[in-house]
């Protein structure tokens, strides 16, 4: 306890967790460890992000997530992956690629050697042993999908997956990523018709309708005609979970063109479930529960809200919200989860990369939107007036928020270069946004430049928990680095020896403030290039 009292590691330096000061500071931490929600936004570069300084000339409105960091510390300088599943393969094992195996976004055409090995030692199994019960909700992307029999072949996991790699309840996808648009909108297209976003457009659109029956798997139907709040049926009804026969009204007995296994972007996908004690369910497309029909911002939150509302007040826990959005396809979320004077989408055709921009900002503000329900929901923070707030002392809870990687090429915002974004290792493809908020954060509204990894948030998760990694990470599975160690209150080492990231070095002198000017990126810092201007 002494020394990990005396040591700072990682993004904790940064950060200056109370629980790792000094020992003056001791008192100041909860007898329990603090809870831990973990946000991952799935292909959200900093480009995206206004709080960081940038979003180009339309950024998406994000209230929420500017509040977690006007009451945090935003990293400015942090760098991921280019890929999902190495990114996410490093932040819960601390291992770079080189080590893991886990080079590329993980398909079904990848072999068990590279995926992730059951052997590792992940942030999960880490955690347990300082009490923490663990979840993840969303997208997993660590091992096969079993999404066809080469898939099942090269996934000896199965879809045991997530709970043989540590985490103790799993609801989501193990697929990197929703299927593509079902055009046919649920087998409803005539002969030639294509409908681009899965859904019937509005009578203003050509193939549309502004009324028609809405069949749902459980064998029910409802009439729906356009009004004011929902103008565009078909999109209603993919929201509702069901399929739009367009112009007709409900029958005993649906058509039998009516296809429910057939999965539709955002809205339709196979859900697996990982228990407690190993057993798991699968619920397909046409599962009569509905459970694998609704948009994904909203189930992943309404799982997460729901075992976070289960976990006893006597115990620690980690829930990772682990959103699909914003990655590709792109799809229109729900008007309801949107700010109010929001371009209206329903017309939009889902292949035009114009209108793919106007549909991603709108995907990630629903996702901002859903990470504040989760807050509020789960007793950490209010909304008042449209602010987030938190509760007092955030009822001993760290707020974790990081995208996994850059920005997916049609999307990318200037001045970032949408031809070195997501896929490669220029700064467009790499550069990602972190925020850490909570209980535990010394002097909140601040930002870094001080460059991470994101590999450094595997040991910032350790230390919240108190858990030194290094210390429980066998021999045999060396995590990336150890970083320099040194008692807070003393100066820091005139070099870390650990770089390339230098994780343990402290902020500069004026880094601080609510609204520090975003630095300009130049070509002459470690692993940067100056972006060029979008086209």
């Amino acid at each position: 306890m002494m020394k990990n009292a005396l040591r700072v590691f990682g993004l904790a330096a940064c950060i200056s967790l109370l629980s790792a000061c000094s020992n003056s500071n001791d008192s100041l931490r909860p007898e329990q460890p603090p809870n831990i929600i973990f946000f991952i936004l799935d292909d959200v570069g900093i480009d995206q992000m206004q709080s960081f300084g940038y979003g180009g000339e339309s950024p998406p409105q994000l209230p929420n997530i500017t509040a977690i960091a006007n009451a945090g510390v935003s990293f400015r300088n942090m760098w991921a992956m280019p890929e999902c599943s190495p990114s996410r393969a490093l932040v819960f094992e601390g291992r770079y690629p080189l080590r893991t195996n886990v080079t590329d976004a993980i398909l079904s055409v990848d072999l068990a050697n590279s995926q992730v090995s059951p052997y590792e030692s992940t942030t999960p199994k880490i955690l347990r042993a300082a009490g923490y019960s663990s979840a993840l909700f969303g997208k997993f992307h660590l091992t096969g999908s079993n999404i066809n029999q080469t898939g099942i072949q090269n996934n000896p996991l199965n879809f045991t997956a997530v709970h043989q790699l540590g985490w103790d309840f799993f609801k989501g996808w193990q697929d990197g990523a929703p299927f593509p648009i079902d055009t046919t909108a649920g087998g409803v297209a005539a002969p030639g018709v294509s409908y681009s976003c899965g859904f019937v457009p509005g009578g203003e659109s050509p193939n549309g309708a502004d009324a028609g029956a809405c069949y749902f798997v459980d064998n029910t139907c409802t009439e729906i005609a356009s009004r004011a709040e929902a103008p565009t049926p078909g999109r209603t009804c993919l929201e509702r979970g069901g399929i739009f026969v367009p112009d007709t009204l409900c029958a005993s007995e649906p058509p039998p063109a009516l296809d429910f296994t057939e999965q539709n972007g955002y809205y339709v996908g196979q859900l697996v479930v990982n228990q407690p004690d190993g057993s798991y369910q699968v619920y397909p497309p046409q599962d009569p529960s509905g459970a694998a029909r609704a948009y994904r911002s909203i189930i992943e939150s309404n799982w997460a809200i729901d075992w976070i509302s289960s976990q006893s007040a006597d115990a620690p826990w980690m829930a990772t919200v682990s959103y699909s959005s914003a990655h590709s396809p792109f799809q229109q979320a729900p008007a309801s989860l949107l700010p109010a004077a929001s371009l209206p989408a329903s017309g939009l055709d889902c292949t035009d990369v114009n209108d793919q921009r106007v549909i991603s900002n709108q995907m990630i503000e629903s996702m901002d939107t859903e990470i504040g329900r989760v807050l509020v929901e789960a007793g950490i923070a209010t909304i008042t007036d449209g602010v987030l707030e938190f509760t007092p002392e955030h009822a001993n809870t760290m707020i974790v928020l990081l995208g996994d990687n850059g920005t997916y090429a049609p999307v990318v915002k200037g001045p970032f270069d949408p031809e070195r974004a997501k896929g490669t290792v220029y700064q467009t493809g790499v550069w990602a946004p972190l925020i850490v908020a909570g209980s535990l954060v010394n002097e909140p509204g601040r930002e870094v430049t001080a460059m991470v990894n994101i590999a450094d948030v595997f040991q910032l998760f350790g230390e919240i928990a108190g858990i030194d990694v290094h210390d429980v990470v066998p021999a045999s599975r060396p995590t990336w680095c150890r970083p320099a160690s040194y008692p807070s209150a003393m100066p820091p080492p005139p070099a870390c020896n650990c770089s390339p990231s230098r994780a343990c070095a402290t902020p500069r002198a004026g880094s601080g403030g609510a609204n520090p000017t975003a630095p300009t990126p130049t070509a002459s810092a470690p692993g940067r290039r100056k972006p060029v201007a979008a086209r």
